[in-house]
């Protein structure tokens, strides 16, 4: 028999065991888990930026308020009639609103237009409707229920926006306290010596007028009078200015604002495109564009649609209309213009005087309370060659009518009613970008 082979066969194909990762794997593998936290990153950073941006914008609008508020509870308290002429006797104080040159529908005087009206001022006084107001008073506190309020804008010291330039909101208001009884007003006839007013300013929140080299406290029958008010060209150390005592508005944009340390105390908002002040106009006619009722100083106005019917009254800047200082009351308001559309009226009757109450600054229009003590206080503020003609009993313009209301030596720059105020402020938010107005509307029909 043929022998049998006991040969076995190994297969050659078993499997082999692995030692780890190749290079390249690791690298791709580390490119995946990179490329994974990078879009995490990236992820975390949007969401971050989103709610700091979200953060801002909602600080901001809680200031907006804060500040609506505050102006709410000052024009809440006006002391005066808005009714021109005022007496210093009924101790009704003053309201004074001054309309610059700037409007919302001119908003070229930064490169990227963010600047709008931001040259308006405000100034009034006004009684507490809540608490006390306080202020300082040397290196303590006082309070009194009346205050005069002082609203206007400023340059910020630091721009964070390249090519434009944004504004802090000033609110200063200084204590009517006619006698003050505390050192060093209780003595020397409840004055202090003058000195110069950035030196009282920087200590005391303390309405003073300056007579004969000394500060005395002012009640509400002083303010009637220009003269005895806040920033009313009394801001120099050795002189002070000449009727009708202007509104020194070239200090708003200088570097010493009546000089006071007190500047960055007084700011209640920042960052502030816009503090547009707007009267109510009965006569004003309203326009349409697209959709949307505009006024004059709107965007848009000139070519926009007018209304029809024809509607009329709306809140305007004062003076919307232009022209020039109407020269008298008889003429007043110039054809084709409403009283408040107008560019006011002299305020003395003698077109050698000075024809405006801002004089350091074109374009400025001011509705003020006035005071009729001018008519009667021995001066003559007109440089005629009479004095205070409009009471003297005579016929002085030869009209047959003996002290008209045409001989009065002077005249509220607009001698008409104001019914109510809008208040437009409108503030840039850098971080995310954006813009946020709040609007206040008073009326003063009450009054």
């Amino acid at each position: 028999m043929p022998a049998m082979s006991s040969a076995c066969t190994v297969s050659s194909n078993s499997p082999q065991s692995r030692g780890g990762y190749t290079l390249v794997e690791l690298l791709l593998a580390a490119a995946i888990a990179l490329g994974v936290m990078a879009a995490a990153a990236t992820l975390f950073a949007l969401f971050g930026r989103t709610a700091s941006q979200s953060q801002a914008t909602v600080e901001l609008g809680d200031r907006m308020r804060s500040t609506a508020w505050r102006l709410r509870q000052d024009l809440a308290g006006v002391t005066s009639d808005l009714r021109p002429w005022t007496e210093p006797e009924e101790d009704a104080g003053y309201f004074e609103l001054v309309e610059g040159p700037k409007t919302d529908a001119d908003a070229a005087h930064d490169t990227d237009r963010l600047d709008a009206d931001t040259d308006d001022i405000l100034l009034f006084t006004t009684r507490t409707t809540g608490g006390p107001f306080v202020g300082r008073y040397g290196s303590n506190t006082l309070e009194s229920p009346v205050a005069e309020v002082a609203w206007f804008c400023r340059p910020s010291a630091s721009q964070p926006v390249a090519g434009t330039t944004l504004y802090d909101l000033h609110r200063r208001h200084l204590l009517v306290a006619a006698y003050v009884g505390l050192a060093p007003f209780s003595t020397g006839n409840n004055s202090i010596p003058f000195v110069s007013w950035p030196d009282f300013y920087g200590s005391y929140d303390l309405s003073c007028r300056r007579s004969g080299g000394r500060l005395y406290p002012n009640s509400l029958g002083d303010l009637t009078k220009r003269e005895n008010r806040f920033w009313h060209g009394l801001s120099g150390t050795t002189s002070a200015a000449a009727f009708p005592y202007p509104l020194e508005t070239a200090t708003l944009d200088g570097a010493t604002f009546i000089g006071t340390a007190r500047e960055g105390e007084d700011v209640v908002l920042t960052n502030l495109i816009a503090f547009d002040l707007r009267v109510f106009d009965p006569e004003v006619p309203a326009k349409t564009l697209a959709g949307t009722t505009v006024y004059p100083g709107d965007p848009g106005y000139p070519s926009a649609t007018a209304t029809s019917p024809q509607s009329l009254g709306g809140y305007v800047d004062l003076g919307w209309a232009g022209g020039t200082v109407t020269s008298g009351t008889q003429s007043f308001p110039p054809a084709g213009k409403t009283p408040l559309g107008s560019a006011g009226i002299k305020v003395v009757n003698n077109t050698t005087a000075a024809a405006e109450l801002t004089t350091s600054g074109t374009g400025f229009r001011t509705y003020d309370t006035w005071s009729r003590h001018y008519e009667f206080n021995g001066i003559n503020e007109d440089g005629d060659t009479k004095t205070d003609e409009g009471i003297d009993g005579f016929d002085d313009d030869t009209d047959n009518i003996a002290d008209d209301k045409d001989e009065s030596e002077t005249s509220p720059p607009y001698p008409v009613p104001l019914r109510g105020l809008e208040v437009r402020i409108r503030c840039y938010e850098p971080t995310s970008r954006q813009v946020r107005q709040v609007t206040i509307r008073h009326t003063f029909l009450s009054k």
